[in-house]
Order: structure tokens, then sequence, then C-alpha cells
């Protein structure tokens, strides 16, 4: 009976890492539509509550499946929730670009292969993250494996903006300035 317990307590925890995001989603996208909530604008929402949220996401994940009944479901879990994490960076890029060296994009699947690099760079990089907090989780703690696993995700995503960057530069499309 106990066994029971603590192994549908233990699936319930490889869950907390997905339901992060999720949360962080939703706060993105009520905040993005209300453009304030109370005191604070979007930006402040997003910068104080869902980075963070995001951030702690791998962390969560490397203790739940450090301390998972399951370790090969606990990865499968890791491996799922980044590529559904790579698939949303993929549409909801596709739909928010419009333009593409300064002409309107025809379509959004021509936005998409611009898209897959920071799709990649994201979607691996927690993946990534949840390994390297992996160690830490099952030897050093939970404080340290939340730590190291914000850490490498904040690496991740700066590789991940950086190719936002190269994939669709900023242009003046302007003729020169007299």
């Amino acid at each position: 009976m106990v066994e029971a317990g603590r192994r549908s307590l233990s699936l319930a925890a490889l869950a907390v890492a997905p339901l992060l995001l999720l949360l962080a989603l939703a706060i993105w996208f009520i905040s993005d539509r209300l453009v304030t909530i109370g005191p604070f604008d979007r930006a402040q929402i997003e910068g104080v509550v869902v980075l963070p949220l995001i951030a702690l996401a791998p962390g969560a994940a490397a203790l739940a499946g450090s301390g998972s009944t399951s370790p090969a479901l606990a990865r499968l879990v890791v491996a799922v929730t980044s590529i559904a994490t790579g698939l949303f960076v993929v549409v909801g890029l596709a739909a928010s670009i419009t333009f593409l060296d300064c002409r309107p994009a025809t379509s959004p699947l021509e936005v998409v292969p611009r898209t897959l690099p920071t799709a990649f760079a994201l979607g691996v990089g927690f993946a990534i993250s949840a390994t390297a907090a992996w160690r830490p989780a099952l030897h050093a703690g939970r404080l340290a494996a939340v730590l190291v696993g914000a850490a490498v995700w904040v690496v991740a995503a700066g590789i991940g903006l950086f190719a936002l960057f190269v994939s669709f530069p900023p242009l003046s499309c302007g003729g020169p300035q007299a």
C-alpha cells in the first residue's frame, strides 16, 4: 500500500515541470491580453513571474526524475517536454512574424525554416538543463539542482535569442537617409 502511494506521488511529480511551463504560458497570455494587472505592466509580469517559472522547470524536472520510481518515464517526460517546447516556438514564431527581408511573408510556412534554430536551441536547451540538474538533484540537494537547471536554461535561452536575431535580423527597410 505504501509502495503504491509512493509510486503515484512519484508519477504525479513528473508533471510538475510541464505544468510550470503551462502556468508560465497562461500567465504570459493573460498579461499580454490585459497589458496591465494592478500596478504591473506586462513586461514586469513576464520578467518577474513568467521567466522565473520557465527557468525553474528544468530543475523541477530533474528533482522529479531523480526521485522517481521510473527513471525511464522521467526521461521520456523531459524529452516530450523538450519537443513540445520546440514545436511551440516554431508555431508561435511562424504565427507572429509577418515580414521577411523587407517584404511581407506570403505564408507562415515561409517563416518556419528560419524558426528552427531558435526552436532547437530552446527545446534542446530544456533537455540539457534538466540533464545538467539531474546529478545535483541526486547528490547535492534540491536548491543546487534548481540553480543548476536555471543557470543552464539561461545560457540556452541566450543561445536561442542569438539564433532568433541571426535568423530574423533587424533590418531597416527604408531608403538611405539624405
